[in-house]
Protein backbone atom coordinates (compact mmCIF):
# COMPACT_ATOMS: atom_id res chain seq x y z
CA UNK A 1 0.00 0.00 0.00
CA UNK A 2 1.21 3.48 -0.85
CA UNK A 3 1.42 5.57 2.32
CA UNK A 4 -0.02 9.02 1.59
CA UNK A 5 0.65 12.22 3.46
CA UNK A 6 -2.40 14.13 4.70
CA UNK A 7 -1.97 16.64 1.85
CA UNK A 8 -1.82 13.86 -0.75
CA UNK A 9 -4.82 12.09 0.74
CA UNK A 10 -6.92 15.26 0.71
CA UNK A 11 -5.82 16.19 -2.82
CA UNK A 12 -6.83 12.75 -4.10
CA UNK A 13 -10.14 12.91 -2.25
CA UNK A 14 -10.96 16.38 -3.59
CA UNK A 15 -9.95 15.36 -7.12
CA UNK A 16 -12.31 12.40 -6.89
CA UNK A 17 -15.09 14.47 -5.30
CA UNK A 18 -15.07 17.34 -7.79
CA UNK A 19 -14.48 15.29 -10.95
CA UNK A 20 -17.19 15.54 -13.57
CA UNK A 21 -17.10 12.92 -16.29
CA UNK A 22 -13.90 11.57 -14.74
CA UNK A 23 -11.72 14.70 -14.79
CA UNK A 24 -11.39 18.02 -12.99
CA UNK A 25 -9.21 21.10 -13.40
CA UNK A 26 -6.29 21.56 -11.06
CA UNK A 27 -7.59 25.01 -10.13
CA UNK A 28 -10.98 23.58 -9.07
CA UNK A 29 -9.27 21.15 -6.70
CA UNK A 30 -6.94 23.85 -5.40
CA UNK A 31 -9.81 26.29 -4.79
CA UNK A 32 -11.78 23.74 -2.76
CA UNK A 33 -8.83 22.90 -0.52
CA UNK A 34 -8.52 24.79 2.76
CA UNK A 35 -6.51 28.03 2.61
CA UNK A 36 -3.80 26.35 4.66
CA UNK A 37 -3.30 23.61 2.03
CA UNK A 38 -3.54 25.74 -1.16
CA UNK A 39 0.09 26.96 -1.32
CA UNK A 40 1.42 23.38 -1.67
CA UNK A 41 -1.30 22.17 -4.06
CA UNK A 42 0.89 22.25 -7.17
CA UNK A 43 3.71 20.21 -5.57
CA UNK A 44 1.23 17.73 -4.09
CA UNK A 45 -0.43 17.27 -7.49
CA UNK A 46 2.95 16.72 -9.17
CA UNK A 47 3.98 14.16 -6.54
CA UNK A 48 0.72 12.26 -7.04
CA UNK A 49 1.27 12.27 -10.81
CA UNK A 50 4.82 10.91 -10.31
CA UNK A 51 3.39 8.12 -8.14
CA UNK A 52 0.89 7.41 -10.97
CA UNK A 53 -2.03 8.04 -8.61
CA UNK A 54 -3.20 10.94 -10.77
CA UNK A 55 -2.90 11.42 -14.50
CA UNK A 56 -3.46 14.36 -16.79
CA UNK A 57 -5.34 13.23 -19.91
CA UNK A 58 -5.74 16.86 -21.09
CA UNK A 59 -3.73 19.94 -20.32
CA UNK A 60 -4.84 21.44 -17.02
CA UNK A 61 -7.18 18.55 -16.21
CA UNK A 62 -6.46 15.63 -13.90
CA UNK A 63 -8.13 12.39 -12.94
CA UNK A 64 -7.62 9.74 -10.29
CA UNK A 65 -6.14 6.52 -11.70
CA UNK A 66 -7.25 3.03 -10.65
CA UNK A 67 -4.10 2.78 -8.52
CA UNK A 68 -4.95 6.20 -7.08
CA UNK A 69 -8.46 5.05 -6.11
CA UNK A 70 -7.01 1.98 -4.41
CA UNK A 71 -4.47 4.11 -2.49
CA UNK A 72 -7.20 6.60 -1.54
CA UNK A 73 -9.58 3.94 -0.24
CA UNK A 74 -6.90 2.07 1.70
CA UNK A 75 -5.45 5.24 3.24
CA UNK A 76 -8.91 6.52 4.25
CA UNK A 77 -9.28 3.37 6.36
CA UNK A 78 -6.27 4.24 8.49
CA UNK A 79 -6.16 8.04 8.48
CA UNK A 80 -6.47 9.99 11.69
CA UNK A 81 -7.42 13.18 9.81
CA UNK A 82 -10.52 14.99 11.07
CA UNK A 83 -12.44 17.48 8.92
CA UNK A 84 -12.80 20.73 10.84
CA UNK A 85 -15.18 22.49 8.46
CA UNK A 86 -18.26 21.53 6.51
CA UNK A 87 -17.09 21.08 2.93
CA UNK A 88 -20.50 20.21 1.59
CA UNK A 89 -22.16 17.21 0.04
CA UNK A 90 -19.52 16.53 -2.63
CA UNK A 91 -16.90 15.48 -0.07
CA UNK A 92 -19.43 13.44 1.92
CA UNK A 93 -20.61 11.70 -1.26
CA UNK A 94 -17.00 11.01 -2.24
CA UNK A 95 -16.33 9.49 1.18
CA UNK A 96 -19.44 7.32 0.85
CA UNK A 97 -18.32 6.15 -2.61
CA UNK A 98 -14.89 5.28 -1.17
CA UNK A 99 -16.53 3.27 1.61
CA UNK A 100 -18.41 1.26 -1.00
CA UNK A 101 -15.12 0.52 -2.77
CA UNK A 102 -13.49 -0.64 0.45
CA UNK A 103 -14.69 -4.20 0.03
CA UNK A 104 -13.30 -4.37 -3.52
CA UNK A 105 -9.84 -3.15 -2.58
CA UNK A 106 -9.69 -5.06 0.70
CA UNK A 107 -10.27 -8.27 -1.20
CA UNK A 108 -7.30 -7.48 -3.44
CA UNK A 109 -5.08 -6.27 -0.61
CA UNK A 110 -5.72 -9.08 1.84
CA UNK A 111 -6.53 -12.03 -0.40
CA UNK A 112 -3.56 -14.05 0.86
CA UNK A 113 -3.72 -12.86 4.44
CA UNK A 114 -5.32 -16.07 5.71
CA UNK A 115 -1.93 -17.79 5.40
CA UNK A 116 -1.91 -20.80 7.71
CA UNK A 117 0.92 -21.41 10.15
CA UNK A 118 2.48 -24.32 8.22
CA UNK A 119 2.71 -22.22 5.04
CA UNK A 120 4.18 -19.38 7.08
CA UNK A 121 6.83 -21.71 8.57
CA UNK A 122 7.87 -22.99 5.12
CA UNK A 123 8.09 -19.51 3.58
CA UNK A 124 9.79 -17.97 6.62
CA UNK A 125 12.38 -20.77 6.81
CA UNK A 126 13.15 -20.35 3.10
CA UNK A 127 13.63 -16.59 3.56
CA UNK A 128 15.75 -17.18 6.67
CA UNK A 129 18.05 -19.65 4.85
CA UNK A 130 18.44 -17.28 1.87
CA UNK A 131 19.35 -14.42 4.22
CA UNK A 132 21.78 -16.64 6.12
CA UNK A 133 23.53 -17.74 2.89
CA UNK A 134 23.79 -14.11 1.77
CA UNK A 135 25.30 -13.05 5.10
CA UNK A 136 27.70 -16.03 5.20
CA UNK A 137 29.17 -14.82 1.90
CA UNK A 138 29.81 -11.45 3.56
CA UNK A 139 31.51 -13.17 6.50
CA UNK A 140 29.22 -12.32 9.42
CA UNK A 141 25.85 -13.84 10.20
CA UNK A 142 23.53 -11.70 12.34
CA UNK A 143 19.90 -12.09 11.34
CA UNK A 144 17.77 -9.46 13.03
CA UNK A 145 14.16 -10.44 13.63
CA UNK A 146 12.82 -6.97 12.79
CA UNK A 147 14.57 -6.86 9.40
CA UNK A 148 13.64 -10.39 8.35
CA UNK A 149 10.01 -9.81 9.36
CA UNK A 150 9.97 -6.63 7.23
CA UNK A 151 11.37 -8.58 4.26
CA UNK A 152 8.76 -11.28 4.80
CA UNK A 153 5.97 -8.69 4.75
CA UNK A 154 7.31 -7.14 1.56
CA UNK A 155 7.35 -10.53 -0.19
CA UNK A 156 4.09 -11.96 1.15
CA UNK A 157 0.60 -10.58 1.76
CA UNK A 158 0.15 -10.95 5.49
CA UNK A 159 -1.07 -8.54 8.13
CA UNK A 160 1.34 -7.19 10.72
CA UNK A 161 -0.77 -8.73 13.48
CA UNK A 162 -0.77 -12.21 11.93
CA UNK A 163 2.97 -11.98 11.22
CA UNK A 164 3.68 -11.05 14.86
CA UNK A 165 1.47 -13.89 16.10
CA UNK A 166 3.14 -16.48 13.87
CA UNK A 167 6.64 -15.18 14.65
CA UNK A 168 5.98 -15.47 18.39
CA UNK A 169 4.67 -18.99 17.78
CA UNK A 170 7.93 -19.85 15.96
CA UNK A 171 9.82 -18.84 19.10
CA UNK A 172 7.48 -20.56 21.55
CA UNK A 173 7.50 -23.80 19.49
CA UNK A 174 11.31 -23.79 19.59
CA UNK A 175 11.76 -23.47 15.81
CA UNK A 176 13.60 -20.17 16.23
CA UNK A 177 16.06 -19.24 18.98
CA UNK A 178 16.12 -15.52 19.79
CA UNK A 179 18.65 -13.50 21.76
CA UNK A 180 18.79 -9.77 22.58
CA UNK A 181 22.04 -8.02 21.65
CA UNK A 182 22.52 -4.24 21.65
CA UNK A 183 18.73 -3.73 21.89
CA UNK A 184 18.20 -5.82 18.74
CA UNK A 185 16.71 -9.27 18.61
CA UNK A 186 18.88 -11.73 16.69
CA UNK A 187 17.42 -15.04 15.62
CA UNK A 188 18.70 -18.46 14.60
CA UNK A 189 16.73 -21.28 13.04
CA UNK A 190 16.89 -24.40 15.20
CA UNK A 191 17.38 -27.58 13.12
Amino acid sequence: MTELSTEQLLYLLYTFAYSTEGTVTRSTVRNHLSKKRRPNAKQVCESLCELKLLESPKRGRIKVTEMGMKALVLNLQTTEYKFRSNKGPKILNALMACLKLTAKYNQINYQNEDMDFETFVDKFKKLYLEERRRQELEGVVAIRSKEICQKFRQNHHISELLLEKYFEQLKSDGLVFAVQENNKELIQWVN
